[in-house]
């Protein structure tokens, strides 16, 4: 498959990029600056812009089968990605989440809302921008899941995920971005989180 990640320089974009490489797929990885992804792979196609920049994310989108989105806390980037993938007629979109964004399956939960409490109050701006960005994939029209997670750790993939809604005993507070990655990448053949907002950790 053709899968464009957004955000693939980042931490886990790079565990991201090298597991969709890994399993054989071609990858447009979308970055703002080239020297800072550190793959080298004939499968893969670097795309330098940013997230205002119309033209480079729908030359990024064009021909893909999937997107996997990163970059939720900047609503205005999803906004466009959305955008593009409708113009160049791509329907999978897995994006990146948080427990920020409810979900009617969520049940109340102390330790998740005293957490969201906390980021509301000390992080407004990024807390506003990951529940915007929620509603417009929600809105899209496309084939979207989005993945909620609390918080990432670094480790190695440990193949342990837990999925859920968040209030229910399942799903814990945090996941490895190694994990994290295998998840996101899953979830462009895996049609069981259609439209859906699953809650993930270890």
């Amino acid at each position: 498959m053709n899968i464009v990640i957004f955000g693939a320089s980042g931490r886990m974009g790079h565990l991201l990029v090298q597991q969709a490489l890994d399993h054989d797929h071609e990858v447009v990885a979308y970055v703002r600056d080239a020297t800072k992804l550190r793959i080298i792979d004939t499968r893969l196609r670097v795309v330098v812009g940013t997230l205002d920049d119309d033209t480079a994310i729908e030359q990024a989108t064009r021909s893909a089968d999937a997107v996997i989105e990163g970059v939720g806390a900047v609503s205005d980037g999803t906004r466009r990605i959305v955008a593009a993938m409708q113009r160049t007629n791509v329907r999978r979109l897995v994006a990146v989440s948080t427990c920020s964004v409810p979900d009617p399956a969520d049940l109340p939960d102390l330790k998740f809302k005293a957490l969201v409490a906390f980021v509301k109050t000390a992080a407004p701006g990024p807390y506003g921008e990951i529940r915007r960005a929620a509603e417009l994939v929600r809105a899209s029209g496309l084939d979207w899941t989005l993945v909620r997670v609390a918080r990432l750790g670094n480790g190695p993939a440990t193949g342990r995920i837990k999925t859920g809604h968040y209030g229910h005993g399942i799903v814990d507070l945090s996941i490895t971005r190694a994990d994290m990655a295998a998840f996101l990448l899953a979830q462009v053949t895996d049609r069981t989180y259609l439209n859906q907002a699953p809650a993930i950790s270890n």
